[in-house]
């Protein structure tokens, strides 16, 4: 019994030893802060309208009309769209060429001028919109809210041909759509 007790004794001391350093210690923390980077990015279910050969003074129009292509949002921000077009350019083989067709400020057609215009489904306060070489207003317009991550709009293009153009010329153009936070 002597032992047992000689025992016990000996393993809560050895116990109170080993332990007394951390009863002895203190705590500190670290907080760590961080925020989520805002992330702006849209994507286009379309990269290519595809005419192929067209006539002077004609219009054309994607089909659907105003739900060809789709513009979704898909980073983590709210957002507001743009959209700008530029010049057609003659390309042969691959090279620009130097020869233009120049795109109209107010989506009429003219000799060697092409009007260019969208047109977002369920927008029908606006209804088609020129494409200008300056920036304008894509998504929201006036009073309307921003476009919300997961939120998306659907548009289809118009196109006017010049009233006079020198023929069998390939023409290319590229309007570009951008989003900057809402």
């Amino acid at each position: 019994m002597k032992t047992v007790i000689t025992s016990i004794l000996v393993a809560t001391i050895l116990a109170l030893i080993l332990s007394s350093p951390a009863l002895g210690e203190e705590s500190e923390s670290i907080t760590i802060t961080m925020t989520g980077v805002s992330e702006i990015s849209i994507s286009l279910d379309k990269a290519q309208w595809q005419l192929g050969e067209v006539a002077t003074d004609m219009e054309h129009t994607t089909s659907p009309a105003i739900e060809w292509c789709t513009l979704e949002v898909i980073g983590n921000s709210a957002v507001k769209t743009f959209i700008v077009g530029e010049d057609a350019r003659w390309y042969e083989d691959g090279v620009g060429k130097n020869y233009y067709w120049t795109l109209s400020d107010d989506g009429t057609n003219g000799e060697n001028e092409y009007g260019l215009l969208f047109r977002i489904s369920g927008d029908t306060a606006r209804g088609y919109v020129p494409i200008t070489k300056t920036e304008g207003e894509f998504w929201p317009y006036s009073d309307r809210p921003p476009l919300e991550p997961g939120q998306y709009k659907q548009f289809g293009l118009k196109l006017l041909t010049p009233t006079y153009f020198v023929g069998n010329r390939e023409m290319r153009t590229r309007i570009t759509i951008s989003a900057v936070a809402a």
